[in-house]
């Protein structure tokens, strides 16, 4: 059978479709672009904002006009099934939940696949946990996800040997809200002690965490990415600095626990590379709390930020808000934002000029040059002629460009 996976949105769907896609391809299945006539397509959508509410509805429409079969499932099609129909009654929607499994035995996958892993992918996304427990109140996604479920602990480290032993030589651990891990599992479960488990009992050279809140990393977290396996890489979502409005977000904490957090970490870790979140235009957000936001964000050394204009999500409690931004006060506050995120990537970039980095070649750009990413998540492009796709190499930076840094390879003696 040939298929397509089309994904949009978080790493939680990049990683369930890698499965889905890798499980397929094992089983002798082919995985095609849709360009081409496909069989079956599977479209992973996503719902948190309008703008992937939108492209989710133009996959599906994509994909029913190239004849395939189409099975749609995540965040969107779990909250809008009556929406889908009315594109075509045709379309098979599989719930959320159970997306792997179903999927898999839809297509005539009854048994859990310990083959290579086989995605072309020079990293890897594994989930360790799904939905939250928590509700800020802008996020449509823990109402299609529901409540924190964590993965045992032996099945991710099966997984991610078995990715190893394929060639892959990082996996980012990720999960809706992966500061929960272990709490609906008990006997002192969590992330920091499924760190430690991993470390012992993988042989994946480089971990990455994905989105982190900041009232979740303490001394003991701290101590335990202390490894050399665990990159020096933290995405710490912000969402505003103005404290009314995080209040009004049902954010967890204030700007100034947010600041003395960030200052033990880089107490500890000089050079960890933080990236944040940012919610512009959400309700209330006038000039004054835009220019805290603003204020704040200047103050502190993120390396990059991932700014977001306020989308409204219907069934959120601030969908009810008064003071919604107009499009165009969101699309300056966005612009402003993006140019400081700019000056700061650049500020971080240039701390490492002449130094050396460990990056995993990603793909080849042409002859003589390859796009690769280091473990504190900065693009590098490395200059030679024969480096394999996804090794693991050291390079010595000689240079920085817009966006990139260029590097050489360091030739062991």
């Amino acid at each position: 059978m040939n298929f397509s996976i089309l994904t949009l949105g978080c790493k939680v769907n990049q990683s369930e479709s890698n499965s889905i896609g890798s499980d397929l391809i094992n089983s002798g299945h082919k995985l095609i672009p849709l360009s081409r006539s496909t069989d079956v397509c599977i479209i992973n959508t996503c719902t948190v904002t309008a703008k992937s509410d939108y492209q989710s509805r133009q996959y599906i429409r994509r994909a029913l006009s190239n004849g395939s079969k189409v099975l749609v499932t995540g965040c969107y099609s779990e909250l809008n099934l009556k929406d889908i129909k009315k594109i075509s009654p045709e379309i098979e929607i599989i719930n959320n939940k159970n997306k792997i499994f179903d999927i898999k035995e839809l297509c005539g996958i009854r048994e859990y696949n310990t083959l290579g892993y086989n995605t072309g992918r020079s990293r890897a996304f594994v989930k360790i946990q799904d939905g939250c427990d928590f509700g800020c109140t802008y996020c449509a996604v823990r109402l299609a996800r529901g409540k924190s479920i964590s993965v045992d602990k032996d099945i991710i480290s099966d997984e991610i040997n078995r990715i190893y032993n394929s060639g892959v030589n990082e996996v980012v651990l990720t999960g809706i809200h992966i500061g929960l891990y272990g709490k609906d599992l008990g006997h002192d479960e969590n992330l920091n002690n499924l760190l430690k488990f991993l470390l012992i009992n993988t042989g994946i050279p480089r971990i990455r965490l994905s989105s982190l809140e900041v009232n979740e990393i303490d001394d003991e977290f701290l101590d335990t990415i202390a490894d050399n396996r665990i990159c020096r890489h933290l995405h710490i979502p912000l969402q505003s600095g103005d404290d009314n409005i995080l209040k009004s977000m049902a954010r967890r904490y204030t700007t100034r626990e947010y600041h003395k957090k960030l200052a033990m970490i880089f107490n500890k870790y000089p050079d960890i590379s933080i990236g944040s979140d940012i919610i512009v235009g959400f309700p209330g957000e006038d000039k004054k709390e835009f220019d805290n936001t603003l204020n704040f964000v200047k103050d502190e050394d993120f390396s990059y930020l991932h700014i977001f204009p306020y989308s409204m999500r219907n069934h959120t409690p601030a969908a009810a808000l008064p003071g919604h931004a107009g499009p165009g006060v969101k699309r300056d506050r966005v612009n402003i934002l993006r140019e400081i995120s700019k000056e700061k990537k650049k500020l971080y970039m240039n701390k490492f000029a002449g130094r050396t980095l460990d990056v995993i070649i990603e793909s080849k750009i042409d002859d003589s040059f390859y796009t690769s990413t280091s473990g504190n998540y900065l693009k590098v492009h490395v200059k030679a002629t024969d480096v394999g796709h996804g090794t693991l190499i050291s390079v010595n930076v000689t240079g920085l460009s817009e966006g990139y840094l260029a590097g050489i390879p360091i030739v062991s003696s």
